[in-house]
């Protein structure tokens, strides 16, 4: 049924598209990497997204994924507003269940992983204030980057300009926040430089959610000669305080939302993170058609939480992750391919010890935990004629996961656990028409427990009863522009998918722990999707954007515990979700965005016994950019939740005694300034 309601989606697009086309109207074309691979969009049989530094910095907050994210179809963020707990990004449902950090996705910064080997990515390390572009893979892409591949975001930072400038930045809002920033790049003979450093305190809406941070990124690409160039890149956070008020219950939450679970507090559930990224890319090209790329990273993280319960309730551990890669490109007339190889290294040294009411107690965990992972790929495409690409990958996955168990009064949990995966992906693509083109592909995908989801509900070690979840993605869609109304630009994407997986990995909460989440598998369960985005010039200067995407994911497999959850929706993902969003701007340098989001009710729990009502949610920015001489000034001023719309910012899944409930700030707002100046 799905299959036939899809088709007949496409096609109708197809046959629009066909009245709308013209041979003078040419798609603005940007080039995409996100397949490793650098093609025109209409060539590329994936669905990639792109949003551009306007979209990124102009006027925005900058704190969180979920503001740039918000157009892109397929992708649901929930958490924004909790630091101790992540953003927590889902693309097609991959992502959702994560309760910590961000699972089931890959994050890259200017090439280097913010993801580590076992899945587990971190977006507090994300510089979004000199963030150039974000292009979004959404699907099945473990054939290209490996396991906890659903989907992709790839993050490109600036390159300085040829002349040097300075810029500040400061920001004041609500719940006394506080932003100060600083960037200043250049190009000094064969040196291009930019560094960019961030301020932040936020005491935050509710009780006990205070945060404080300090983030330096730098890019340094020099030119070696005419064909080689060498990057290297610099990240360092300082996060001393990421208050959790944690969740509270539909009676507390309506009560009082600003409120923190009493627990919370009374355990002081806290983290601090303290991190370094160095990264060095070498770029090298052959004569024609011939290139390569290595690259080597390594990040050191110092970590330390308190979880609201007393039983190893504190959580340290001091984390060294290292990688190397290499590509080799070959690309000559209708033929590009590329070859590598990765080899990631994660050592964790952990403790846990029990939480005292915020005091360290007693050790009650102390082990050394390492994983490995080994990827070879390959990723080509091939135009068969001018209208018709094949592209296709192919990877082989080899990840070892090993603990070593320190703490020895309860046993020796020591062990290890291997997964070995091979995942195929791919995709043909026809541009019927110079402007619009229908495309479709089948991926395989696989998704590892993180060394946390391998937490074992009945003592150290790693819980053997868990095992990775493996998914099939099967895809068709539309995408092109065509001129409207006044010959004015559109441009539009249509997509329908399938995607059947196997032992999805789900979290829970055990009575004994209240507040620490364990992880099983789920069974089998299905994703049906439908995918829509629409970008319309309405008048000069002002153009609308239209995003919309229908959920239809069930367990058709699952049960757990005497419980059988066959046929009920995963909990985390809203069925219907919609954005629009309005920008205008104007000669004089006048700008404004409004943005309305509308999310549909959704599940809170595996056995679906809890509803989750819908909300529409509305935000403005206005701002005004004026330039006199070398200067540029550019104040403004944001509002969210214009209409004070009651809310929840997130949903934990599964959460024990019906604490799923976080509620997000009631109408507030902030007001700020860029300054800049040019050495021209």
């Amino acid at each position: 049924m799905f299959c036939r309601v899809a088709l007949k989606l496409v096609l109708l697009a197809c046959t629009s598209a066909g009245l709308f086309a013209s041979e003078a109207f040419v798609l603005p074309e940007y080039p995409v990497t996100a397949t490793r691979l650098n093609q025109p969009e209409l060539r590329v049989p994936f669905t990639v997204s792109q949003i551009d530094q306007k979209q990124i910095q102009q006027a925005s907050l900058q704190l969180s994924l979920d503001e740039p994210l918000q157009t892109v179809p397929g992708v649901f963020v929930l958490n924004p507003y909790n630091y101790a707990q992540d953003s927590r990004i889902a693309i097609r449902g991959f992502g959702a269940r994560a309760n910590f950090g961000i699972r089931g996705i890959q994050l890259f910064a200017d090439g280097i992983p913010a993801t580590t080997p076992d899945g587990q990515g971190s977006v507090d390390a994300i510089d979004l204030g000199s963030a150039e572009r974000i292009q979004v893979l959404r699907g099945a892409a473990s054939a290209i980057y490996g396991a906890s591949s659903g989907g992709v975001i790839l993050i490109e930072t600036e390159s300085g300009p040829a002349d040097p400038f300075i810029e500040t930045r400061f920001t004041a809002g609500s719940d006394d926040l506080l932003q100060a920033q600083f960037k200043t790049g250049g190009q000094q003979a064969d040196l291009n430089y930019l560094l960019n450093g961030t301020y932040v305190e936020y005491d935050g809406y509710r009780d006990h959610s205070e945060t404080e941070n300090r983030r330096l990124n730098a890019k340094f690409e020099y030119a070696l000669s005419a064909d080689s160039e060498l990057t290297a890149l610099v990240n360092l956070i300082d996060i001393p305080t990421q208050d959790d008020p944690g969740g509270l219950t539909r009676e507390e939450a309506a009560a009082v939302p600003s409120q923190a679970r009493e627990r919370n507090v009374d355990f002081d559930s806290v983290e601090s993170v303290e991190q370094t990224t160095l990264g060095l890319v070498y770029d090298h090209r052959f004569s024609e058609p011939h290139s390569i790329e290595l690259k080597s990273y390594y990040v050191q993280r110092d970590f330390e939480n308190r979880l609201p319960f007393e039983d190893g309730g504190q959580v340290t551990f001091d984390r060294d992750f290292w990688g190397l890669g290499g590509l080799y490109r070959f690309r000559e007339a209708e033929f590009e391919a590329v070859a590598g190889f990765s080899y990631d290294l994660q050592m964790d040294d952990r403790q846990r010890y029990d939480n005292l009411s915020g005091d360290r107690g007693d050790l009650a965990l102390d082990q050394d935990e390492e994983i490995q992972n080994v990827g070879l790929f390959v990723v080509s495409s091939y135009t068969l004629v001018d209208a018709i690409t094949l592209s296709g990958a192919l990877r082989q996955d080899f990840t070892d996961y090993e603990v070593d168990d320190k703490f020895l009064d309860d046993g020796d949990d020591s062990g290890d656990r291997d997964f070995d995966e091979t995942t195929p992906m791919a995709g043909v693509i026809w541009e019927f028409q110079p402007d619009a083109a229908l495309y479709a592909n089948v991926a395989r995908s696989f998704e590892t427990p993180t060394s946390t989801e391998l937490a074992n509900p009945n003592g150290g070690g790693f819980n053997p009863d868990l095992d990775p979840q493996t998914a099939t993605s099967y895809e068709i869609g539309l995408k092109g522009s065509a001129p409207w109304l006044a010959e004015r630009a559109m441009r539009y994407e249509l997509v329908a998918f399938h995607i059947e997986i196997d032992d999805s990995i789900v979290p829970y909460e055990l009575a004994s722990d209240p507040g620490r989440d364990y992880f099983r598998n789920a069974g089998e369960s299905e994703r049906d999707g439908i995918e829509a985005a629409l970008q319309l010039e309405l008048l000069d200067g002002l153009t609308l954007d239209l995003s919309y995407t229908w959920s239809d994911f069930e367990y058709t497999e699952f049960e757990s515990d005497g419980n059988d959850y066959s046929g009920n929706r995963l909990p985390g993902i809203p069925e219907h979700l919609a954005n629009l969003q309005l920008n205008y701007r104007h000669e004089s340098g006048l700008f404004a965005r409004w943005n309305t989001r509308y999310t549909g009710s959704m599940q809170a729990n595996d056995a679906n016994t809890t509803t989750v009502s819908e909300s529409t949610v509305s935000d403005v920015r206005i701002g005004l950019l004026r330039t006199q001489g070398a200067w540029t000034f550019e104040p403004y001023l944001g509002i969210y939740n214009v209409f004070d719309e009651s809310y929840f910012s997130n949903i934990r899944i599964n959460a024990f005694g019906g604490r799923y409930y976080e509620p997000a700030p009631e109408r507030n707002a902030y007001a700020g300034i860029r300054v800049r100046y040019d050495f021209k």
